[in-house]
């Protein structure tokens, strides 16, 4: 991939499935890289002038530089170490400036660019593909539309629009990931007109301003203090479903993090766990209305009618291309074909750092893949939105702007950062 030096607003990138009920922001992305180059070995370099290394740090960058010179330690004899010092397998060079045309990320062969979070663009016909081949996958529920036209050089994209494949399919991803059933409405389908879109787009960020969230929390109460106020003992049942709903309703609003810091453990049961419940709702009720604001803001960033993702990728991978049939979610592919996803392991990795990452997979430009993911993030004003899915460009397996690569480093940049501060 070719690439300019640019980075992440505010540091917005977000990645991850965490180990815990919880959110995280990510790092900012490693820059993108482009076409493959021949390594040029440490003896050959070291034999030439100053201006043969500045050749190479200009087509290949500092990072291949300090690779190809690296000396391989006489200890070395662990296989991952000498395949670590023996020199870059596949090396990519740095596009800077105006070879990026004004996008962060531009794809080896130039069919795929990339700008900021929310703006991916590709070749018609590459998007063409993609959609003919999600629209063949029946438990991918979305597929793609073209929007917009840019000319990146002398090549004319589109921008990528992820839609619904139908309004049935938008009402089932908003039951099943807990929404109201009138955030349907709020979502891209096929067919949709410009207007169209826009007037979503509007009603959307309409109902931020009164969510149905906050009803929801106010009949769960009443439920609660009229249960409390019964003369009869309350049963076990009616408790535990109490409970749970209100563990749900949490979760969908303001998060796991929430819920591990307020509800009581070990659980009580009878007038007790009645009363921790009643006394947990109204400051969950006040501590979602307090953060509506910042919920606003967050999704007025997005200028665009984009499909409400989770705050958690395994989640959104599964809402956008439902289970691959060859295994799942949870597989490592170093090539998913469109309506597949990738993933990478990432348990130990780093200590307040993710345990996996899904990225779903949209749309494929030769050895680079273009996704759209979301991520849990512990500093997210919300659980569900338009602001938490993101475009994000990877290149081939092993290099260095592979998928395993980018989120390796963005894990232990992201570690660092969520790290408890003493």
């Amino acid at each position: 991939m070719d690439r300019r030096t640019t980075g992440r607003q505010n540091g917005a990138l977000v990645h991850a499935h965490e180990r815990r009920a919880t959110g995280g922001e990510s790092a900012p992305r490693t820059a993108a890289r482009g076409p493959e180059r021949p390594g040029t070995s440490a003896s050959a370099l070291s034999t030439h002038r100053s201006e043969a290394l500045r050749t190479l740090q200009r087509t290949a960058g500092n990072a291949a530089v300090a690779r190809a010179l690296a000396p391989t330690p006489e200890n070395a004899k662990d296989p991952h170490q000498l395949q670590r010092y023996a020199g870059p397998q596949h090396l990519q060079r740095y596009a800077e400036g105006a070879a990026a045309h004004g996008f962060d990320k531009v794809s080896t062969h130039g069919g795929i660019a990339i700008r900021g979070r929310y703006e991916a663009y590709a070749d018609a016909d590459m998007i063409n593909a993609a959609a003919h081949s999600l629209d063949a996958q029946d438990q991918v529920p979305i597929t793609l539309e073209r929007g917009a036209a840019v000319q990146v050089g002398e090549r004319t994209l589109y921008r990528v629009l992820p839609v619904y494949k139908d309004e049935a399919r938008a009402a089932a991803a908003a039951r099943a990931a807990g929404r109201s059933p009138e955030g349907a409405g709020h979502e891209p389908v096929r067919g949709d007109s410009a207007a169209q879109r826009g007037e979503k787009r509007a009603a959307y960020l309409r109902s931020l301003t009164d969510p149905p969230e906050v009803g929801q929390l106010v009949a769960l109460t009443r439920r609660i203090v009229t249960a409390l106020q019964a003369r009869a003992e309350p049963r076990s049942s009616t408790v535990d479903g109490l409970r749970s709903e209100a563990m749900k309703l949490a979760m969908a609003t303001i998060g796991g993090g929430w819920i591990a810091a307020r509800f009581p453990y070990p659980e009580r049961a009878g007038r007790e766990g009645l009363t921790d419940l009643a006394v947990i709702m109204p400051s969950l009720t006040a501590d979602f209305l307090a953060g509506l604001p910042a919920v606003e803001n967050q999704e007025a960033q997005v200028h665009e009618l984009l499909i409400t993702l989770p705050n958690d990728c395994k989640a959104a991978a599964a809402q956008l291309i439902g289970t691959p049939a060859d295994g799942g979610l949870s597989v490592r592919r170093d090539a998913p074909a469109v309506g597949e996803n990738h993933f990478v392991d990432l348990t130990g990795a780093a200590p307040d750092g993710w345990a996996n990452h899904f990225a779903a997979v949209i749309l494929r430009d030769g050895p680079d893949s273009l996704t759209y993911e979301s991520a849990a993030d512990r500093g997210s004003a919300l659980q569900h939105g338009k602001s938490l899915g993101y475009f994000a460009l990877y290149g081939r397996a092993g290099t260095d702007q592979s998928f395993d690569t980018v989120i390796r480093a963005e894990n232990l940049a992201y570690a660092a950062r969520s790290a408890p501060r003493t």
